[in-house]
């Protein structure tokens, strides 16, 4: 999995690379061709002005070449004695620095001003992000939605309605593309790659808006996996389930059951509601005179199942396995129904 990530990884800064290149070409490209069309133009007047003098003509190269030279202000020739060399010969160095100078503007102007830098980054980004996230709506659940993808290691994209929103800077800060506009425009949806995306997260506070971005991005992408905050949970299910969007969520029904068990019991991490009941991961410390046990036999006698291990040496939490010994002193998350979490605290020694 690592080395996959870090082979996609790879891939997208070859791409990005390429992609500025392409850019800082398209931007030089008419000063370029205008340079390359008079070097041309003006060899074939030049050769035809020798010739129309009786002089001796150069061959077509050497003359191509000369004139090149010259808009660099590095002459291979001595002053020529008709009128029209000589206004081409003083002509040509002017000529060029007229060209670079609408070369330098172009470029310069998208490399030094830092809104319209950081625009062309954004938007070379989301154009050669593949298989990323969409977040719509940097309120405070959409900023903790982006933090905790970014743990996850995956390339996301943002899009915020207000650039003064309370989030955009620090998201911004993180390396991710922030898009400042409408998510329900089809041409933003487009411009972060709703097509090429793996899932989009409608988290505005607004539940229109957000049932009108699924709704789009689903019309555009068939595949694509839309996660849509809602407030009003009822509603929720049912535009979920007709619509056929993957997952509906109201931050509101999510948090009250953490809320509910936090208040009635110590050390709960999380609570999530699965059909009817209420289940719970929380911390069970074990009563330091106990015996020896395994997590398979823990399991066996209490209603739970153990997630992870803390030594009593106050080492980090790690994943366990059926024969891992626990000791007394170490400290467990265990997955328990809310209702079996008192009688699993007094089985395993944390007290009721």
């Amino acid at each position: 999995m690592k080395r996959r990530r870090a082979r996609q990884r790879l891939a997208l800064a070859v791409r990005v690379r390429l992609a500025v290149a392409w850019y800082v070409l398209r931007k030089l490209g008419p000063p370029l061709i205008a340079t390359a069309s008079y070097i041309v133009i003006t060899t074939v007047l030049l050769r035809w002005d020798y010739r129309r003098a009786g002089l001796e003509v150069p061959e077509f190269g050497a003359a191509l070449y000369s004139i090149f030279r010259q808009l660099f202000f590095e002459p291979t020739e001595s002053f020529p004695t008709t009128t029209i060399s000589r206004v081409i010969v003083l002509a040509t160095p002017v000529l060029s620095i007229f060209l670079i100078a609408q070369g330098l503007v172009k470029v310069g102007s998208s490399f030094l001003d830092r809104e319209e830098r950081q625009a062309v980054w954004r938007q070379i980004m989301s154009d050669q992000l593949r298989g990323h996230i969409i977040v719509c709506g940097l309120g405070h659940v959409g900023y903790r939605v982006v933090e905790e993808l970014r743990l996850l290691g995956e390339d996301i994209v943002a899009i915020e309605a207000r650039a003064a929103g309370a989030f955009v800077e620090q998201v911004r800060e993180m390396g991710i593309p922030v898009h400042v506009g409408d998510a329900r425009r089809d041409e933003l949806l487009k411009s972060v790659g709703v097509h090429r995306a793996k899932a989009i997260v409608c988290a505005t506070s607004d539940d229109l808006a957000n049932l009108e971005i699924a709704l789009d991005a689903k019309r555009v992408n068939p595949s694509v996996r839309v996660v849509m905050r809602m407030f009003d949970q009822r509603l929720a299910g049912k535009v979920g389930g007709a619509l056929e969007l993957d997952e509906s969520f109201s931050t509101s029904s999510l948090a009250a059951p953490l809320i509910a068990i936090q208040a009635t019991q110590p050390g709960v991490r999380s609570a999530y509601r699965l059909d009817d009941s209420i289940r719970v991961t929380a911390e069970v410390e074990i009563r330091k005179d106990a015996s020896t046990s395994t997590v398979l036999e823990i399991e066996e006698r209490s209603a739970c199942r153990v997630v992870s291990r803390r030594g009593a040496d106050g080492s980090g939490f790690h994943p366990v396995r059926p024969r891992d010994e626990v000791k007394g002193g170490d400290v467990l998350v265990v997955d328990a129904a809310a209702v079996d979490l008192p009688s699993v605290r007094y089985q395993l020694g944390g007290g009721g």
